[in-house]
């Protein structure tokens, strides 16, 4: 049985990426400062751990089979914290996990980055620091290394949620499967180091991608009947995004064997669904994904 360690594994995506390796018969190790507040399913162990402590990573690394490093602060956090913790944290304990990882047999890596990637922020630069951390840890090693650029998955009411899958949002869900298909695709040796954009995959064609304020309410009623109504109703018409940013997915899936699942027709067959019953969807929250039945 493969051992994965998942560092910020009590987080949003940390407890979503334990969940789904324990489904798939690996056995997950949530490496956290703090456990879960909620309890962990059969076949995930936390183990508390600061990755700005050294000692802390190299105990908790030792004969993992592999790393998937999801430990960061980011600034969409609240209360937000300093630059000086986003650095603390995304860079020092990214080298950290980067030196016990060398020291325990060089295991393949999954490394949370972000869409925000340059230098426009303290935090964006500290992806571009760990992700060339990272690309030196597979130069060093020869062990597989795969930097995934996760798009907004912070949680949100859920018609907010549901307009943001249109503008670079993100379900948990998905961030979790593309975790751990490049993890599993890592172990198995299909690429040395990998990059990819952790993105929506809406499926439309190019005018509508191009113009949705325009060209999306017929899309949206085509993929579901009824959506132009529930657009209406709920006051979503008043804000579609002019375009919809969209990436080439292809590579993921022939390296990694992964496409997204969640995108905005998921939402509006969700909203329909929930519409008919009667539920004040206006009192709902999605923590990063669309409330479970």
């Amino acid at each position: 049985m493969l051992r994965i360690v998942v560092t910020g594994g009590a987080g949003i995506a940390g407890q979503a990426v334990c969940s789904l390796l324990a489904e798939q018969g690996m056995a997950a190790v949530a490496a956290d400062v703090a456990p879960p507040r909620q309890a962990s399913p059969s076949g995930v162990t936390f183990v508390r751990c600061d990755t700005r402590t050294p000692g802390d990573v190299r105990q908790v690394t030792k004969g993992a089979d592999g790393v998937i490093h999801l430990a960061a602060w980011h600034c969409a956090h609240n209360p937000p914290v300093s630059d000086d913790t986003i650095y603390a944290v995304n860079v020092d304990g990214t080298y950290n996990v980067l030196s016990a990882c060398r020291e325990n047999g060089a295991p393949p890596v999954v490394f949370a980055s972000s869409m925000a990637y340059g230098w426009g922020s303290v935090y964006s630069a500290t992806k571009v620091i760990g992700e060339e951390l990272w690309r030196s840890y597979h130069e060093m090693t020869g062990a597989s290394v795969a930097s995934l650029r996760y798009h907004d998955f912070v949680p949100k009411p859920y018609l907010d949620f549901g307009m943001k899958l249109l503008r670079n949002g993100v379900d948990v869900r998905d961030v979790a499967s593309a975790s751990v298909a490049a993890m599993n695709a890592a172990v198995a040796r299909r690429f040395g180091r990998f990059m990819t954009i952790v993105h929506t995959a809406h499926g439309m064609p190019l005018e509508v991608v191009r113009d949705f304020r325009a060209n999306g309410p017929a899309w949206c009623e085509e993929k579901v009947p009824g959506a132009t109504a529930l657009l209406q109703k709920y006051g979503l018409d008043r804000d579609l995004p002019g375009g919809v940013e969209q990436h080439d997915l292809s590579e993921a899936g022939r390296l990694m064997d992964w496409r997204p699942e969640i995108g905005f027709v998921e939402f509006l067959q969700d909203l329909k669904a929930r519409d008919a019953r009667g539920e004040d969807v206006r009192s709902l929250h999605a923590p990063g994904r669309l409330p479970a039945e």
